[in-house]
């Protein structure tokens, strides 16, 4: 009898095993590639936003500011400027606060599965787009 290590089935097992190794290793190299993708669009879509609303907050607050120095020059009154210019800001504190926090929780949640969802959808149709590429270039004849 032959030795197991001169073997062609023993032989072709060794390879196709390592294949597959190496197949895993580069799928999960591709899955931590396209998370660390989604991950860094989605915090550089926040950083930007959230310096978008930082400088809309810093804006209204000059505003508001102006505004109650300007109400307490016409009523001869400082405080009273400013009273009137925060009772609106409290008045909506109080409703976004009491009224409907159950809506804005539902619309987030809702716009981060959307962001999930066109995430995953937008993978597929990259693999499935490598998949068409790699059958093409299989089916072609050599020359």
């Amino acid at each position: 009898m032959s030795s197991d290590k001169n073997d062609p089935l023993s032989r072709r097992l060794k390879t196709i095993s390592g294949d597959l190794k190496l197949y895993v290793e580069k799928r999960v190299e591709l899955l931590m590639l396209n998370v660390g993708e989604h991950i860094s669009r989605m915090i550089a879509e926040s950083v930007q936003k959230v310096a978008g609303i930082i400088m809309l907050t810093s804006g209204a607050v000059f505003l508001l500011v102006a505004l109650a120095l300007f109400l307490g020059d016409l009523l001869d009154n400082e405080s009273l400027g400013y009273i009137l210019v925060s009772l609106p800001l409290i008045v909506a504190g109080f409703m976004f606060y009491y009224l409907k926090p159950k809506s804005m929780l539902d619309g987030i949640q809702n716009h981060f599965e959307k962001e999930i969802i066109k995430a995953i959808s937008e993978n597929k149709e990259h693999k499935n787009e490598r998949l068409m590429l790699k059958t093409k270039e299989t089916d072609e004849p050599t020359k």
